[in-house]
């Protein structure tokens, strides 16, 4: 029978891409073996300021390459918690966390150890560090390359988002993924297009993004406020959570609405012409664009924001320049607010049970 650790480290918010996708993992794991066959350690990230002790500590663990939290006490407490009942599995859910990978290996031949990769952590962190200017963390490549490496060396299986990052991934570490599990989520909208969603008479089109006030959607929306959308004859509502903070960073008009925190998701979306996803940095696949197909709306974005999405040109425009999305706003004529192609994509490929099915075949239960 089998028995799963899952290890993984405290998303800091965990409404992020991240922290929703790391939770889909856990729950398609508890289905398929049962809640009780799995056991979750989870890396707290220390809290307050630290001793003389541990910043020495944190320095040692810097140099060995340590990410995502990891210390040589959790080390020791995954060791003792795999030592202390048979477990069959590790369900390593993030590259930044490889290095656990070869030190399991190295104690327990047995164990199946499976390493679930949310980016290439090395191309991200450099995208974060020196293509922005922060200098000060450009050791984070390192110890992205370190954990990767040893992930792609110690574990059975791997898994990336899309066909992209394992072809980075047989580039980077001579690996190609052993599965490609996208962004996926719990499919619970109703989706019963009908008159109220036409948009039979001429309009100011609605434009909805959705978003955490995260740097990665901060900077592309910013861009688009202040450089698309005084042209534009849209609506633009804004909703995410900490998003009430976006108003200080540009020139709120009658153009935009701006919430930090809404009851009800599903009449923002239902309201809307279009979903806006002006993304230009960060990395994996984005959480919100599955969100929109899952409300079966079209999509203008930059070619960021649908990586490892399968879209065609009835689901979404892809956008570079500032012309582009001005072209596509004006151009704009869908008779409905509900894009069954859109609809349609989610169903196949990002609903929680078509990732269900690929963890179901991988552990070959």
């Amino acid at each position: 029978m089998r028995k799963i650790l899952y290890v993984t480290f405290a998303n800091e918010e965990a409404a992020t891409g991240g922290g929703q996708c790391a939770g889909r993992n856990l729950e398609s794991l508890q289905l398929l073996v049962g809640k009780d066959r799995v056991v979750t350690y989870i890396l707290y990230p220390q809290k307050g300021s630290r001793t003389f002790t541990q910043r020495l500590q944190r320095l040692m663990g810097v140099i060995k390459g340590y990410m995502g939290g990891l210390t040589d006490e959790h080390i020791r407490n995954i060791m003792r918690i795999l030592s202390e009942s048979t477990f069959t599995d590790v369900f390593i859910d993030s590259s930044q966390l490889g290095i656990l990978a070869r030190l399991i290996r190295s104690r327990f031949r047995d164990i199946r150890i499976c390493t679930f990769f949310h980016n290439i952590e090395q191309d991200y962190m450099r995208s974060v560090t020196v293509e922005s200017g922060d200098n000060a963390h450009a050791f984070w490549i390192r110890g992205a390359r370190i954990n990767e490496k040893d992930a792609c060396r110690y574990s059975d299986s791997v898994i990336v988002l899309n066909a992209k990052d394992s072809s980075r991934l047989a580039e980077l570490y001579s690996r190609k993924a052993d599965a490609l599990i996208p962004i996926t989520m719990k499919d619970n909208y109703c989706d019963q297009p009908d008159s109220k969603l036409a948009g039979c008479e001429p309009h100011t089109r609605e434009a909805f993004f959705l978003g955490s006030y995260f740097p990665g959607n901060v900077k592309g929306l910013k861009w688009f406020c202040e450089e698309v959308l005084p042209e534009a004859d849209i609506h633009l509502t804004i909703a995410g959570s900490g998003m009430d903070a976006f108003a200080n960073d540009i020139q709120i008009t009658d153009k935009i609405s701006l919430f930090s925190f809404v009851d009800n998701l599903t009449s923002l979306y239902e309201k809307a012409d279009f979903v806006l996803l002006p993304i230009i940095s960060g990395g994996g696949m984005k959480v919100k664009t599955a969100e929109s197909l899952k409300y079966g709306k079209y999509l203008i974005a930059t070619p960021e924001a649908v990586e490892g999405y399968e879209v065609t040109p009835d689901i979404a425009a892809i956008c570079r320049t500032k012309e582009d999305f001005l072209r596509e706003i004006r151009n704009f004529s869908r008779p409905y607010k509900y894009n069954k192609a859109s609809r349609d994509l989610f169903t196949r490929h990002h609903s929680f049970d078509a990732s269900l099915d690929i963890f179901r075949k991988l552990l070959a239960v």
